[in-house]
């Protein structure tokens, strides 16, 4: 949390409201959880009546101009705006200062795909981090029992309001630890080791892998967490990351870019250099194209970003095919920069 400054200037909130217009619908509950002194403290308030709105709004704003940043969830969409419509209509004065705005949801959604998430909604995400909740509903099932508290004025509705507001701010601090991972791959990485791994497909098809490991070198993942990406899959467990690499073993091409300069030699399924072309029987030989510009290379290939190659030549089973290769090389994560260039291209979704 400390990444976002001091602790103590942040103000964890939550609303509940009775409805998505904030013309006709109304706040009837803000919580939030802040540091002071060290510790963590909750601050609820509550309108028992529809016209104690006003003074709920009141009170939040008037505390909440005492901190610089105001956190909360998807609160840009919905939160901010409603608590602005709100005091306008109220004419609530809002404090000494207008904080800044931190909206974890917006922060957290480029990792849905990584953490192979089935959507980003808090619950989903306190899920993902072990975060078990006693409440049992959502903020739309609230709705009724609130009309119904009001009612009644039964204490063990207004627990249940108060419960579930309370267990939504108090999950807030939590999801920030999900931060990590942008930190995670948007730092440094070193090589430690690779190893190849045989192993039987789906098919009962023999396959090998490459298993690269590689440790960062100031973050650390809060929960482990495996995902695929184009070709490759990444597993993350606190400062290590392990790559699972396809290996190809077998025939790949080299395209030449300037195949204007090239004869194609459909006998012997290979493009020359005309300088070298002009010698060969004009019968056996054709003008290249894009797609017949290439010689063909047997070794052993692993797939890899046509942006991170860097000096290494790109192979392809065919012309502008998917994905592109390059020739696996003993140690060559050691190259300056190779590991990050591939990192930042294969990973490119998170930004």
């Amino acid at each position: 949390m400390r990444r976002l400054g001091n602790p103590e200037e942040l103000l964890f909130f939550d609303i509940e409201t009775t409805g998505l217009s904030s013309k006709k619908d109304m706040i009837y509950l803000i919580g939030c959880v802040y540091v002071k002194d060290g510790s963590w403290h909750l601050k609820q308030w509550f309108a028992d009546s529809p016209e104690a709105e006003r003074e709920l709004l009141f009170h939040f704003l008037t505390f909440s101009s005492g901190f610089s940043t105001l956190v909360h969830f998807n609160g840009t969409t919905f939160d901010i705006p409603f608590l602005r419509e709100r005091a306008a209509k109220f004419q609530t004065p809002s404090g000494r200062q207008t904080p800044a705005s931190l909206d974890i949801y917006r922060k957290i959604r480029p990792l849905k795909k990584l953490l192979s998430l089935t959507d980003c909604k808090q619950k989903t995400l306190e899920a993902f981090l072990g975060i078990g909740r006693e409440d049992p509903f959502n903020g739309g099932q609230l709705i009724e029992i609130y009309k119904e508290y009001l009612r009644s004025k039964d204490d063990r509705l207004f627990h249940v309001l108060i419960l579930h507001n309370e267990e939504d701010v108090k999950g807030l601090p939590a999801l920030l630890s999900l931060l990590s991972f942008q930190d995670f791959f948007g730092s440094r990485f070193h090589f430690e080791e690779e190893r190849f791994h045989t192993y039987q497909t789906y098919e009962k098809e023999t396959a090998r892998e490459l298993l690269v490991t590689c440790r960062n070198e100031s973050e650390a993942v809060p929960v482990s967490c495996r995902f695929s990406s184009d070709s490759y899959t990444f597993s993350c467990k606190e400062d290590l990351l392990v790559l699972r690499i396809p290996v190809l073993n077998g025939t790949l091409k080299y395209f030449f870019q300037d195949y204007g300069n090239y004869y194609y030699l459909p006998e012997e399924d290979k493009a020359l250099h005309k300088s070298v072309a002009a010698y060969v029987d004009k019968n056996h030989r054709v003008k290249a194209t894009a797609r017949t510009c290439y010689q063909k290379r047997d070794g052993l290939f692993i797939p890899f970003p046509e942006t991170a190659a860097g000096e290494h030549p790109l192979f392809y089973e065919e012309y502008k095919s998917r994905p592109s290769y390059v020739e696996y090389q003993e140690n060559m994560w050691l190259e300056d920069g190779l590991l990050e260039q591939f990192l930042s291209s294969s990973l490119s979704f998170l930004k």
